[in-house]
């Protein structure tokens, strides 16, 4: 049997996973998956567990190695999941004969890391191991035989985790599909999309705080037998947030589940799309998903199983109308960060405000951001705003950087700014672009060709500075039609520009910032959208 081992000794030929064949994983990506991996598992182990991390067997990588998409890393994650929090003893294998029935009573779980192909049929060279003799020579009455340990094992209260392409092994045999509840038909995605957290309260998606978020993955499509009334789904694809003009969409309902759970018999299975790229296995919010995810099928993490036939009705932010006015809805809800995606380790809801915040223990390199769910164009946007230390404001019409391209801002548009130390507050500013649009005091008009000139004056500079209250509460308002753009912050025009440059973005993201530098926190609140 082989045991696990901190780093997998293959590394597969992928277009996600660059590295040679027969190389380990690089020494500082294998840190990085145990650094990211929780330090302690969600719940304690009820007794010692073990988890089988099932792998692809290797006659089925050398006949197509493209298949084994990212194993490696994920071997890396899991065994440090199990390792690190002690919540199980991860023993890696791509031996048939841990489905042998005196065998695979000794694990608690299976982890199907990827596994893909007919790997439930024996070759020859696993007919003629010790392991094997006893159960004859034919090989289809072997495979019959692992067939249905594997089916019992789960039936009988053993659980069962599918990692991305492990639901598109065993093709040639429906039962396998049956058991963990849906066909593979296709990955239309490989790219940024928008994920619904179907129900926020979930034991299993404690991970992504029970809010919406976005995700870069190879996103599975499924089909029959996926049916909501034998599965609970967890995640699925939002469609108003992801990109639906990609090819090889065939589902016409819209219904593109990500992750569910489910019983067979009396085991506990849970599926997953995510596990394709490399970073997936360093995402805190991914290795603690799916630590929670194999704490579940051990049986030591209680959660609800039971399917729900139809999607859950949830109310929608950014829909909720802001009593008193017309037009407007509300952006936060007071509570959690439903709607915004960003770096939980430095957004989050404290006080009943929306709180950016970093400290010298954690600081970030980068400008970073919570970026709403939806694309702005035309719109009037109210907030309230307390800056301690650093600098911050609201990024608008903003377009996102290609993925890896992380150098400078990670949102790139125009920004109504505010600044502790005072020079940057009032100011609108295109960062890494055309930079300063208007300073403090001043309406500015932006030519067709690009050349800027100020074409009015909106008050003393130092006196609208001083209507902006430090470590304070302040109302802060901003109003684009077109190429028109006007900053206010507690009922004085600070800065407005009239931009007639064809190359100026009309349409893109909302994002509220925390500047890379010094510790400093910013909190937000009162965030009313109106749309034109």
């Amino acid at each position: 049997m082989k045991t696990a081992t901190l780093l997998p000794l293959l590394l597969l030929p992928w277009a996600a996973c660059p590295l040679p064949a027969a190389e380990t994983i690089p020494a500082h990506r294998a840190a990085q998956i145990h650094d990211a991996a929780p330090a302690r598992a969600r719940v304690a182990p009820r007794r010692k567990r073990r988890v089988l991390i099932w792998n692809t067997p290797a006659h089925l990588m050398a006949r197509d190695p493209h298949k084994g998409y990212c194993i490696p890393y994920g071997s890396a994650a899991l065994v440090a999941l199990g390792r690190k929090t002690g919540a199980f003893e991860p023993v890696e294998s791509d031996d048939l004969a841990m489905y042998l029935p005196d065998t695979i009573r000794q694990f608690d779980a299976i982890v199907l890391n990827n596994s893909s192909g007919p790997w439930i049929t024996p070759t020859q060279a696993d007919l003629a191991k010790d392991a094997f003799r006893q159960l004859g020579a034919d090989a289809a009455a072997v495979e019959q035989t692992l067939r249905q340990t594997l089916l019992d094992y789960v039936r009988r209260g053993g659980g069962l985790v599918s990692l991305h392409y492990a639901i598109a092994g065993n093709a040639h045999w429906p039962p396998f599909r049956e058991m963990i509840g849906a066909r593979f038909t296709g990955h239309p995605w490989n790219e940024d999309v928008g994920v619904t957290v179907e129900e926020p309260t979930h034991p299993l998606v404690a991970a992504f705080d029970g809010a919406d978020f976005r995700i870069a993955d190879e996103i599975y499509e499924y089909g029959p037998p996926y049916d909501r009334s034998t599965l609970r789904v967890l995640l699925s694809l939002d469609p108003a947030r992801s990109n639906m003009g990609v090819r090889w969409i065939h589902r016409k309902d819209g219904d593109f589940a990500l992750a569910w759970v489910r019983t067979f018999g009396q085991g506990r299975v849970f599926n997953t799309s995510f596990g394709h790229r490399t970073e997936i296995f360093w995402d805190r919010r991914v290795l603690a998903f799916y630590l929670d995810a194999i704490q579940f099928a051990t049986g030591d993490l209680d959660a609800p199983t039971a399917p729900r036939p139809d999607r859950p009705a949830r109310p929608i932010p950014g829909t909720e109308p802001v009593p008193g006015l017309p037009g407007f809805a509300s952006l936060f809800n007071g509570r959690d960060l439903s709607g915004w995606n960003g770096d939980r380790r430095v957004w989050s809801v404290r006080d009943g405000a929306i709180t950016g915040q970093t400290t010298e223990a954690e600081r970030v390199t980068e400008n970073n951001f919570l970026v709403w769910k939806d694309e702005v164009e035309d719109f009037e946007l109210r907030w309230k705003f307390k800056l301690e230390g650093g600098n911050s404001g609201v990024y608008y019409r903003a377009r996102r950087r290609p993925p890896g391209q992380t150098k400078g801002e990670a949102l790139v548009g125009v920004q109504a700014d505010v600044s502790a130390d005072g020079r940057w507050t009032g100011v609108l500013m295109e960062y890494t672009l055309r930079e300063v649009l208007a300073e403090r005091g001043q309406q500015v008009r932006i030519e067709t060709n690009g050349t800027r000139q100020v074409a009015g004056a909106l008050g003393q500079p130092d006196r609208l500075l001083s209507a902006v209250k430090p470590n304070a509460w302040n109302d802060a308002s901003l109003v684009a039609r077109g190429g028109h753009v006007s900053y206010t912050l507690n009922g004085l025009p600070m800065s407005a520009v009239d931009d007639r440059d064809p190359k100026r973005l009309a349409r893109g993201w909302l994002g509220l910032q925390v500047h890379a530098g010094p510790p400093m926190r910013v909190q937000f609140k009162d965030l009313w959208l109106r749309r034109f």
